[in-house]
């Protein structure tokens, strides 16, 4: 079966390549306390035998054929990579006994129970990758090694308690939250390009790495209802079919509904809408139509009322048709809506952010800089803690869908129903994200995670360009200085509190880091209790210049103020004799029918492959237990075109749907499977605890750049183009970038179109 990219394969990739942040939680079991439990856990190791799966296409071979159709065409590639590592999430509910909670509203305290969810996300991941390769004429030529990799790892535990009266209204809710997340990257560049038979060679040495970590040691806040909400008995009373809708916050009267009474409306079906005759002269006669998207007619005072509130929706059209009464019941066709307002939010924080990078062995000097001109590094890190008095706002909704399925945990049979929504409860969506906000921006006065990369930015920027502008106050005067190029350094002099019946003078001078004299200038200033101007200053050398500016009384003779400030002036790029001997090799060489060879080999190869998706549609839902009224799990369902079948790809056993032929590896766990799970991964903090470094199987990786970089030693013979033959046997050959990314845009094509190219 061989078809185009459907919403369900946009959906199955999504699954697998944002499996990393899928949260797993785990939870101590207790045998007095009901657990509704469950979650998910992906193996990264399983990545490409899954996109197989998915797409029918073998992403190993695939590779094979990239490497193959270079060699054919003269150009030795290897490409290696290999990723570790899994992403899980757990899902836990519970009652937790009983409490005094004082409301709100001020009336007395109330008892209430408190409803539990913990939620813990288990994240970490290992990649290491090389590409290899070579290729030379007697013109030009590159022998390169391209090594990099990533490590991360990303844990969320969240514990929110829900404090619900025994008549199901909800007080309030607190939630306590922590995380750690650390992410690091890394790419190495070493080898040379070459040109003339190797009697110009060019060596490459550039290491770049970069590492964010971000941890929330400990945050929590509480939010108290002004009145105790009705959500949860809103979300009891929903039955298939239905939408609920809340919002939480101050109440600024945003929810009433408008209406406009109009005195004749027709559906529109062209544009979807209701149009609505208007006679603005009431001679009886229609000047022009307003459009309304809702409208419901009343026949017992021949009116019809239309509002903008309810949004577009094809299904308004029987609004009319079958005689709704919204606006007279003052309901909702969106569905139920429930809005609640906030009394107080109140939380603390402790967070710690980490920020570096580092980028060596540009070759600097083959533009005419210094060696090692343009190597930078940046290093932050800050703690920050505070608290927080905030409002509290949020929206979410829940469409439940009509029918039932049994599922099967712990061996029992439990009916459900299928709805779109969040998988944890509503306040606890919004909580979370209202938390991660505060203690992302943080206190006051303390640098957040934005700030730490901007000022590092500028950072590395000063120091790749210099910095040509600079500025210097003093008591009297003050210049302004932009370096645009050696001949064109402008100076901004401002001087103050003269004595109008004397002259004076602003001098500057400027000298290069030697402290040679290089230029000067300078104005005249009289009458006046203050004046500005402009200067010119030019220098013969790059680098740093320093000016010295003087303010003058001519009439006294004395020098009244002086300041000094240094400023980069830079150098513009001018090509080494080796970096134009290697452009114009290149430029010389067969590489252009080379790589014209490669894309042919290419294209004749992967002339074989055809995507064939076993899955045309499917859908992600929750289920909901409306016995509960909660949520107990979640499934991914899918269908083809050549079948009325439905299957259950992600999720629990169900009485309504099969298990699907093609399957991804993904473990679904529900019941004591969950709490079982959650318990074993609670502790699982580190990369070695959450990654299997021992099935991290990158020797081999290793070993190739090993001997790749022997090869290109110095006194392994360098850039000898005859001895590198025999090791092309061998498949551990270096590689350069425009292979790379032909050989990732040939996947990416591939990939993206998903049909078969023999069609």
């Amino acid at each position: 079966m061989r078809k185009n990219f459907s919403k369900v394969n946009a959906v199955l990739m999504a699954v697998l390549l944002c499996a990393s942040i899928m949260p797993q939680n785990a939870a101590a079991e207790d045998e007095t306390t009901e657990h509704f439990a469950y979650g998910m856990e992906y193996d990264w190791t399983n990545m490409n035998a899954d996109f197989e799966s998915m797409t029918g296409l073998p992403l190993d071979e695939i590779l094979g054929d990239v490497m193959q159709s270079a060699d054919d065409a003269g150009i030795d590639l290897l490409i290696l990579e290999e990723i570790t590592g899994t992403s899980s999430m757990i899902i836990d509910q519970y009652e937790d006994g009983t409490t005094m909670f004082d409301s709100g509203d001020g009336s007395a305290a109330v008892e209430v129970t408190k409803h539990v969810t913990e939620l813990t996300v288990r994240h970490g991941s290992l990649t290491d990758m090389a590409i290899i390769t070579e290729w030379s004429d007697a013109r030009a030529g590159w022998d390169l090694t391209i090594s990099g990799g990533s490590e991360g790892i990303i844990n969320i535990d969240a514990l929110y308690t829900e404090y619900r009266d025994a008549s199901g209204l909800i007080y309030g809710h607190d939630i306590v939250m922590s995380m750690d997340t650390d992410n690091s990257i890394f790419f190495d560049l070493e080898g040379s390009l070459q040109a003339d038979d190797g009697d110009s060679v060019m060596p490459l040495d550039i290491h770049m790495e970069m590492g964010v970590d971000y941890a929330i040691s400990n945050s929590e806040s509480s939010v108290i209802y002004s009145e105790p909400s009705i959500l949860y008995q809103q979300l009891s009373d929903l039955e298939g079919g239905e939408s609920i809708e809340w919002r939480i916050g101050d109440d600024d009267d945003d929810h009433d509904v408008y209406w406009n009474e109009m005195e004749y409306c027709e559906w529109d079906y062209d544009w979807e809408e209701y149009a609505c005759d208007v006679d603005w002269d009431d001679d009886g006669y229609t000047d022009w139509q307003d459009s309304y998207p809702y409208c419901e007619y009343y026949s017992s005072f021949d009116v019809y009322y239309c509002t903008y509130d309810f949004g577009h929706d094809e299904d308004w059209v029987n609004a009319v048709d079958e005689g709704w009464t919204h606006y007279y019941d003052e309901t909702s066709p969106e569905g139920d809506k429930v809005f609640d307002e906030v009394e107080s939010h109140e939380g603390t924080f402790s967070t710690a952010t980490g920020f570096n990078f580092e980028l060596t062995g540009l070759p600097a000097e083959e533009l005419g800089f210094a060696e090692g001109k343009w190597d930078v590094s940046a290093t932050d890190d800050v703690t920050d803690s505070g608290s927080f008095d905030e409002e509290y706002e949020c929206n979410m909704g829940m469409k439940l869908f009509e029918g039932t399925q049994m599922i099967t945990t712990d061996g029992a049979q439990m009916e459900v129903m299928q709805a779109h929504t969040s998988p944890v409860p509503f306040g606890m969506t919004c909580h979370i994200g209202n938390l991660f906000y505060h203690t992302f921006v943080g206190s006051e006065d303390a640098p957040s995670l934005e700030d730490m990369i901007e000022d590092s930015t500028e950072e590395i920027a000063e120091t790749l360009e210099g910095d040509s502008e600079s500025h210097v106050h003093g008591e009297m005067m003050s210049i302004e200085v932009r370096a645009h190029n050696k001949d064109d350094i402008e100076v901004y002099a401002e001087a103050w509190n003269l004595n109008p019946d004397d002259r004076y003078e602003i001098i500057v001078a400027m000298e290069d880091s030697d402290g040679q004299f290089q230029s000067s200038d300078d104005m005249t200033i009289y009458d006046s209790y203050d004046d500005y101007g402009y200067l010119d200053l030019s220098t013969t050398e790059w680098g740093e210049n320093c000016i010295e500016a003087k303010l003058k009384n001519v009439d006294t003779g004395m020098f009244e103020d002086e300041v000094q400030t240094c400023v980069e002036v830079s150098q513009d790029p001018e090509p080494s004799p080796l970096l134009e001997d290697i452009i114009d090799g290149f430029s010389e060489s067969t590489l252009e029918n080379v790589m014209e060879n490669f894309g042919e080999n290419l294209e004749y190869r992967l002339e074989n492959y055809e995507a064939d998706f076993p899955y045309d549609d499917g859908e992600m839902y929750v289920l909901w237990d409306d016995t509960n009224n909660m949520v107990v799990g979640f499934q991914m369902v899918v269908t083809s075109d050549d079948s009325n079948m439905w299957y259950t790809l992600v999720g629990p056993e169900s009485d309504s749907y099969g298990t699907a032929p093609s399957q991804i590896s993904v473990t679904y766990f529900s019941g004591q499977q969950a709490i079982v799970q959650e318990a074993e991964i609670e502790d699982d903090t580190t990369l070695s605890d959450l990654v299997d470094l021992t099935a991290h199987n990158d020797d081999i990786i290793e070993d190739a750049i090993e001997d790749s970089l022997a090869d290109n030693a110095p006194e392994a013979g360098g850039e000898d183009t005859n001895e590198t033959e025999d090791d092309a046997e061998d498949g551990l050959l270096p590689f350069m970038s425009p292979v790379l990314t032909l050989s990732m845009i040939a996947i990416a094509g591939l990939v993206a179109s998903l049909r078969s190219r023999k069609e």
